[in-house]
C-alpha cells in the first residue's frame, strides 16, 4: 500500500512510515488497514522508533538496523526515552489539546500525540469505514449537553485491547516488536512462527513440531539486538503439552511435511494443560471475598464492622466493572470501577443485597502496584475519581 504523507513531514519521516508499513504488513494480510486501530498503532510505533534512531544517529532511515528498532522495542518506556531525548518537546505532546493529529511538531509529532492518548472504551460506535449509505450506517447522537461524542477508537475498527482505555504505546508496543522480529527473522532466513521444525540435538532430539516464538541475544551497551537469526526458539512438541526453549542449532526445517496445525488428535500437544480439565476451585465464601477486597484497599475503615456482618452473612457475591478510563503522560493514570454486589436471599430484593464500590488505581498498564480504594455509594466513588488521590501533592 502506498501511505499517504503529508507534503509538510521533515525529512526521514515518509520514508520511516513507509519502511514500518512494510514491516507492519507482513503476516496482517499484507497491508496497514488506515481504519483499523491496531494496524495504525503497530505501523507508528515502529515508524516513531525508525525516525528518532535516524535523528538521534545521523543515519539513512532504510540503514537502520531492524535489531537496533527491536532492541527499543523491548518496551514502551524504551521507545518513550529515546522520543524524548531527540525530540524533546515530545515530553509535551501527550497533552496536546486535539490529543490525536495536527497541531505543531509536524507528522511525528502529531503521530506520537496519537499514540499516547488516552480512549474512553463506552464511547458510541461510529466506525468511518462503514459509507453513510450503508444499512449499518448510524447518525450520531448528541449527548445531553448536545454535543456529538468522538466515536469509539476514533471510528476506527480495534481487535487488540478493546475494552482498554491506556494508550496504545503501551497496549501495542509488544506488537510492534514482533512485527519486527518476525522481518528480522525472515531476512536472517530464521524460522517463522507456527513453521514446522525437526529437533536434532538436546534432550528433545528426533521430535518434531512448531516454532511458536523467537529468542534473540541483545547487546545492551549498544542498544541493538545481535545481528542474526535467533539464537533459541519456543517450540510446541507434538509429543509433549506446553512449549520448551530450543538452541537454534538444535533445530532443522527438514521436517516431514506436515504444516501448521496438523497433529494427530491423540497428540499430547493437544491435551489440556495439567488441572484445566479438573473441575476449578470452590468459589470464595462472601467473607472470604470481602477479605481480599479489604485487604488490598488503602481505605479498608469506611466499610462499618455492621456492613462487614451483612456482607459476611451473604449468601452470593456479584461483581460489576461499571468504568474505565485513564489520562495520558505526564499525569499517566488509570481507573476501573467496580461493583461488589452482596446477596442475601434468593430473590434479588433491594432489602436483601449489600453494596460496595472499588476503585483501582494504575500508572501504567502493567502496574505491578495498582492503588484500590472503597466507597459505600457510586456518588461517593465518583468523587474519589475527580479527586485522583494519586495525583495529590
Amino acid at each position: 500500500m502506498d501511505t499517504a504523507i503529508p507534503s509538510t513531514a521533515p525529512a526521514g519521516w515518509p520514508q520511516a512510515v513507509r519502511r514500518a508499513s512494510k514491516a507492519a504488513g507482513e503476516g496482517r494480510l499484507g497491508e496497514v488497514d488506515e481504519n483499523c486501530w491496531d494496524d495504525v498503532a503497530i505501523r507508528d510505533i515502529i515508524a516513531t522508533v525508525l525516525y528518532a534512531l535516524h535523528r538521534r544517529d545521523g543515519q539513512p532511515v532504510d540503514r537502520i538496523p531492524w535489531g537496533s528498532v527491536l532492541w527499543q522495542l523491548w518496551s514502551d518506556e524504551r521507545v518513550i526515552a529515546l522520543v524524548e531525548q531527540v525530540l524533546p518537546c515530545a515530553r509535551d505532546a501527550p497533552t496536546a489539546a486535539d490529543g490525536q493529529g495536527g497541531g505543531s511538531g509536524g507528522e511525528p509529532l502529531a503521530r506520537w500525540r496519537w499514540l499516547n492518548r488516552t480512549w474512553d472504551p463506552k464511547a458510541p460506535v461510529q466506525p468511518r469505514s462503514v459509507s453513510p449509505s450503508s444499512p449499518w450506517h448510524r447518525e450520531p447522537v448528541p449527548g445531553p449537553d448536545g454535543v456529538v461524542p468522538e466515536p469509539r477508537w476514533g471510528g476506527m475498527s480495534r481487535g487488540i485491547g478493546s475494552d482498554l482505555a491506556e494508550p496504545a504505546i503501551e497496549v501495542c508496543v509488544s506488537w510492534a516488536a514482533g512485527a519486527v522480529e518476525t522481518v528480522i527473522s525472515a531476512e536472517s532466513h530464521g524460522y517463522a512462527t507456527h513453521q514446522r521444525v525437526h529437533v536434532t540435538g538436546g534432550r528433545h532430539d528426533g521430535a518434531y513440531g512448531y516454532v511458536m516464538g523467537q529468542g534473540w541475544a541483545a547487546d545492551d551497551d549498544r542498544q541493538e539486538v545481535i545481528d542474526g537469526p535467533p539464537v533459541e526458539y519456543t517450540v510446541s512438541l507434538d509429543e509433549a503439552p506446553g512449549t520448551v526453549e530450543i538452541d537454534a542449532e538444535h533445530l532443522t526445517d527438514q521436517a516431514d511435511g506436515l504444516s501448521w496445525p496438523h497433529r494427530a488428535p491423540d497428540s499430547p500437544a493437544l491435551v489440556a494443560p495439567r488441572g484445566l480439565d479438573e473441575p476449578p476451585p470452590p468459589m470464595p465464601s462472601c467473607s472470604e471475598d470481602l477479605a481480599a477486597i479489604l485487604a488490598r484497599a488503602s481505605n479498608p475503615e469506611v466499610v462499618s464492622e455492621e456492613l462487614r456482618r451483612t456482607i459476611g452473612s451473604s449468601t452470593y457475591h456479584h461483581h460489576l466493572a461499571l468504568d474505565r478510563q485513564a489520562m495520558p503522560r505526564p499525569q499517566r493514570l488509570s481507573w476501573q470501577l467496580v461493583m461488589h454486589w452482596y446477596q442475601a436471599g434468593e430473590d434479588y430484593a433491594e432489602d436483601q443485597r449489600a453494596s460496595l464500590w472499588e476503585i483501582t488505581f494504575t500508572t501504567h498498564l502493567r502496574d505491578p502496584c495498582p492503588v484500590s480504594y472503597l466507597a459505600l455509594s457510586e456518588e461517593e466513588a465518583q468523587a474519589l475519581i475527580a479527586r485522583r488521590p494519586l495525583l495529590s501533592p
